[in-house]
């Protein structure tokens, strides 16, 4: 890729210092980026390699002027050209391009910038060195979130074999549920069709309180068939939570946020997004509208299914970039419904504990307000 003339003072990678070479690879190229140029220099990688000797044969390599050497710094300046361009264009301004290293790194875009810093002559020391310690520093910050991160997944793998238990325990239970309210719906409503059938038969008999008997049977028999009815729904809408549940507490697998403390939320960026908010409360729709706006997001809303038509639901899936539902005020055969859409169509899915505006603002909580 041609760069402009302002980005040719620059220095090749077996130019800089040795002892940043390390940081250089580690930072500014992936594991895939570095198997790939393995596979592009002609080399066979033995099964039982791992990331670290194939790491350290690259920072060996980029002291040299070898083919391997140019490769890595042509897939670096092919990966960072955009980052190149932005500091070539400070010129030799020291301020300036300070300033955009500042803003690279606390914006967690650091790769692109590291390698701009590096490699650009007209970057003074003081900053390269600055650099190299940040960056340093930044990978201890992120072992120690990773460790607390391997911790809570751990605890959530547990959770999850216990909810489970639980689900399986539900359904099973349903299903016997079902089995015997299928029972009992078609015996009473046998007995309900001859209690009906018996009923016109006996206004002539003298014994006028077998009639009342048969009425008491009757009216017993419709309570205890609605009531049967009710049990079931209330079991199926049970079952249908437990499953919802069980998603909410699966470990999603994302990114680790550039120099975030272990006990720091991760942040969900909805700038240039359409964000698609399923059930909740009418009254609160243009409170979580404001917190989407403020983050320069676009809020589309549905009911749930309660006063729009569900099939208005794929539509909407397909024009949002991400999806949050709320577990305590949605219809939860709604709430299946979306997430089945968003796993086909590839979409973010996220459920909220609560259908609170601040839950929503907490899920989206940025250190970035305007």
């Amino acid at each position: 890729m041609e760069l402009p003339d302002a980005a040719k003072g620059r220095r090749k990678l077996w130019d800089i210092a040795q002892h940043l070479h390390c940081s250089i690879v580690g930072t500014c190229l992936s594991m895939d980026d570095l198997r790939k140029l393995t596979r592009k220099g002609g080399m066979r990688v033995s099964d039982d390699a791992t990331d670290y000797c194939i790491h350290s044969y690259f920072v060996r390599e980029a002291g040299s002027n070898g083919k391997l050497g140019r490769l890595l710094h042509k897939m670096l300046d092919d990966r960072h050209a955009v980052d190149i361009r932005r500091f070539s264009a400070a010129g030799g301004d020291a301020g300036q391009i300070e300033a955009l290293w500042n803003k690279a790194f606390d914006s967690g875009r650091v790769a692109g910038a590291y390698w701009a810093v590096m490699s650009l002559r007209a970057v003074p020391q003081e900053l390269v060195t600055t650099a190299y310690g940040q960056v340093h520093m930044l990978s201890h910050v992120l072992g120690s979130y990773n460790r607390n991160a391997i911790q809570r997944v751990a605890a959530a793998e547990k959770q999850i074999v216990e909810l489970t238990r639980q689900r399986d325990a539900a359904q099973a239970a349903k299903l016997e549920l079902e089995r015997s309210k299928e029972k009992q719906i078609r015996d009473l409503e046998a007995e309900l069709l001859r209690a009906r059938c018996n009923a016109p038969a006996q206004p002539a008999s003298p014994d006028a309180r077998e009639t009342l008997t048969l009425k008491s049977r009757l009216a017993r028999a419709e309570q205890r068939l609605s009531a049967e009815r009710e049990r079931r729904r209330a079991a199926e809408a049970r079952i249908a939570r437990l499953e919802l549940l069980d998603d909410a507490e699966t470990p999603q697998q994302a990114p680790a946020p550039a120099a975030q403390p272990a006990d720091t939320p991760a942040t969900i960026n909805v700038a240039g997004q359409c964000v698609l908010y399923v059930g909740g409360r009418q009254a609160l729709v243009p409170h979580i509208r404001s917190a989407v706006e403020r983050r320069q997001g676009r809020l589309l809303h549905h009911d749930g299914g309660l006063e729009q038509a569900p099939r208005i639901l794929e539509n909407l899936v397909t024009q949002a970039d991400m999806v949050f539902c709320p577990l305590d005020c949605v219809s939860h055969a709604a709430c299946l419904r979306v997430k089945r859409l968003c796993q086909r169509l590839d979409k973010p899915f996220l459920l909220l504990r609560s259908s609170g505006a601040s839950s929503l603002v907490r899920a989206l909580r940025s250190d970035a307000h305007p």
